[in-house]
């Protein structure tokens, strides 16, 4: 029977040593998106106060990238998988970015709004 105690504790070792995030790292990461929303929400107000509205956008996605970086890193584990993940996952998203921006110019342009 000691021996069965034993070879339980060997086996819980490797999961002692996963990197994950705590519950308070989670709570603290919640808290941040919230702000960060908050901030948003208050960025959408800017064209009010005679801010141009490129400013106001571009504050927007700045918030948005963010966002969307602590998520990906926190929530989906992404800061403490493989470096191999992070580089595909970033590789996708720049791709996904570029065909994006293309097919707005190519739409753009073939509607006649830019000259």
């Amino acid at each position: 029977m000691g021996d069965h105690a034993h070879g339980h504790t060997e086996m819980a070792a490797p999961h002692a040593g996963n990197h994950s995030p705590s519950v308070r790292q989670y709570v603290n990461i919640f808290v941040v998106l919230f702000v960060l929303t908050a901030v948003e929400v208050a960025a959408s107000y800017l064209v009010n106060f005679g801010i141009p509205a490129w400013v106001q956008i571009a504050v927007l996605i700045a918030l948005a990238v963010l966002k969307g970086v602590l998520v990906v890193m926190f929530y989906m584990h992404l800061r403490f998988d493989s470096r191999w993940f992070t580089f595909f996952f970033t590789a996708a998203m720049i791709l996904a970015t570029f065909g994006i921006v293309v097919f707005i110019i190519l739409f753009t342009y073939h509607r006649g709004l830019v000259a």
